[in-house]
């Protein structure tokens, strides 16, 4: 179990006083993820509050099925969602995302991790209004470079693929997001990577997860 914490009155990232952790203490290492957590949650706060009559959800015929090698790592689930992560990866205890995961092996600057945050101005969306929301986010936390990718299918449902590197901030760091609504409910799942991760380990690690995704109703 993963002893990282987010603190959902400071952001504030705190360890365990264990090995395992041990190297994950600077104030640089902690302060990456905290700081990606409240720039995205800010751009979301009061979405989705009157989204009117949905409209149907975009087809699933343009949409990839995912075939990567699926996570064999633990699984993590909540009321609405489950999946699994890569073997050294774990879930947090406390984070003011639906949730969070971090890879604890990884000893860089930039710890590479996930989270999940419900964000409901995607409801009623579809094509390019979806993308162009998935981009508009991204945007908003100062990202760069970004790029649509083609939609890929994330347990039925069509999910938005968007790439971005935020360059404005230290450290640095690449975004490989998926936007997506099931049941009424917007989604915006994001993976995050020191920039030297190459597009093809990126996209390996994130579908593996993506594959072994479950909605719970």
């Amino acid at each position: 179990m993963l002893s990282t914490l987010i603190k959902a009155d400071s952001f504030r990232v705190s360890l365990a006083k264990s090995d395992t952790f041990r190297n994950m203490r600077s104030p640089v290492r902690s302060a990456a993820v905290a700081a990606m957590l409240l720039a995205t949650l800010a751009a979301c706060s009061g979405s989705g509050s009157d989204q009117g009559t949905p409209k149907p959800a975009p087809s699933l015929t343009s949409a990839t099925p995912l075939s990567a090698e699926p996570a064999d790592g633990d699984d993590i689930s909540n009321d609405d969602f489950s999946y699994a992560v890569p073997e050294g990866w774990a879930q947090s205890e406390e984070t003011r995302a639906a949730s969070l995961a971090v890879d604890v092996k990884d000893q860089d600057e930039f710890p590479d991790h996930m989270y999940v945050i419900t964000y409901d101005s995607l409801v009623g969306l579809e094509g390019a209004d979806r993308d162009a929301a998935a981009e508009e986010l991204l945007a908003d936390d100062s990202a760069t470079h970004i790029k649509t990718h083609d939609p890929v299918q994330v347990d039925g449902e069509s999910a938005v693929h968007t790439s971005a590197y935020v360059e404005l901030s230290e450290p640095k760091y690449r975004i490989e997001q998926y936007a997506v609504v099931h049941d009424d409910k917007g989604y915006v799942i994001t993976f995050s990577f020191s920039p030297d991760v190459p597009r093809s380990e990126r996209d390996t690690i994130s579908e593996s997860v993506l594959t072994t995704w479950k909605w719970q109703s």
